[in-house]
C-alpha cells in the first residue's frame, strides 16, 4: 500500500520563530443534528487556535450531514490560515457523510496517514 502525501508549501509552515499548536480530539458517542452545536462550539475554538486539528473518529458516529458540514467549515477556516483539519479512524458511514468535504482531510481506520513532502 503506497502513503499518499501531501503537498507542502510555505504557507503551510510556520513562520521563523512561531511553532505549531496541533490539539487531538477524540469524541465518543453518537452526533446527530442534536449534538452538532457542541461539536462545532469545540470546532470553531480550535479552528481559531491550533495549527493542526487531528480528529479521531474512532469512537463516534456521525448521523448527521450538520455535523460533516461543521467539520469541513472548521477545515476550511484552518486551511485559510494553513492549517489542516485530518478526520482518522472514520468508519464507512462517518467517511460517507464526510465525502463531500472539500477541506478536511479523512483517512479510514487503518489507512496510513498522509505525509508531508518538500
Amino acid at each position: 500500500m503506497t502513503v499518499p502525501t501531501v503537498p507542502r508549501t510555505s504557507e503551510h509552515r510556520p513562520l521563523e520563530g512561531e511553532g505549531w499548536l496541533t490539539a487531538q480530539v477524540r469524541p465518543a458517542g453518537s452526533f446527530g443534528r442534536e449534538d452538532v452545536g457542541r461539536l462545532r462550539a469545540l470546532l470553531d475554538a480550535l479552528s481559531a487556535c491550533a495549527s493542526l486539528v487531528v480528529l479521531d473518529l474512532g469512537a463516534a458516529r456521525l448521523r448527521s450531514g450538520r455535523a460533516a458540514a461543521a467539520i469541513d467549515e472548521a477545515a476550511a477556516r484552518l486551511e485559510g490560515r494553513g492549517g489542516c483539519l485530518l478526520c482518522i479512524n472514520a468508519d464507512d458511514e462517518a467517511r460517507g457523510r464526510l465525502g463531500a468535504c472539500t477541506h478536511a482531510v479523512v483517512v479510514g481506520a487503518g489507512e496510513p496517514v498522509p505525509v508531508a513532502v518538500g
